[in-house]
């Protein structure tokens, strides 16, 4: 495997690790909606991106693929949605399944030229779609102190700069 997947799988795990403990330590203070559009996102996206990633790596084995990016999507859903209610761990749960078949019948439809591309477009959407989210716990949860850490031009400077790491380390396969 290239750094660039190492990169991306790293990526992944620390953000939805940051994500779901951030909604498990704000979960009194995030309302029902916003746990099941947290839950939705990172099942949904989570497992798009690793469906495609297993789609690539299992390519002619549409089953393994499927069925990994199927129980990744869903963990990662159903953890999001616990600390918020039920209807949370349903959403997370059923997108994380979406997810995860999408993803993997899309990483074993490209052809192999294009799966450098693919990864890096839906990595770059995976990572853009949970800094805003991660945007969105934080303007629930209520502070008093306003940090630069909360202002939005943060997220820019970090997506910039995960960008411009990701596009030196080359090809992902």
């Amino acid at each position: 495997m290239q750094p660039a997947l190492y990169f991306i799988l790293l990526v992944i795990f620390i953000l939805s690790f940051i994500v779901i403990t951030k909604t498990v330590y704000n979960r009194k203070s995030i309302p029902c909606m916003t746990g099941m559009m947290i839950a939705m996102t990172m099942g949904m996206s989570v497992g798009l991106t690793l469906g495609v990633i297993f789609g690539i790596m299992f390519s002619g084995n549409l089953f393994m693929s499927t069925i990994l990016g199927m129980i990744v999507g869903m963990v990662i859903g159903f953890l999001s949605g616990i600390p918020v209610s039920l209807m949370a761990v349903l959403d997370g749960f059923l997108s994380g399944i979406m997810g995860g078949l999408m993803g993997a019948m899309l990483g074993e439809m490209i052809t192999p030229e294009y799966h450098d591309a693919m990864i890096k477009i839906i990595f770059v959407i995976f990572f853009a779609t949970l800094l805003i989210l991660l945007h969105m716990i934080q303007n629930h949860v209520k502070t008093n102190v306003e940090s630069v850490v909360n202002h939005p031009f943060l997220l820019v400077i970090l997506f910039g700069l995960v960008f411009i790491i990701f596009n030196q380390l080359g090809a992902v396969f």
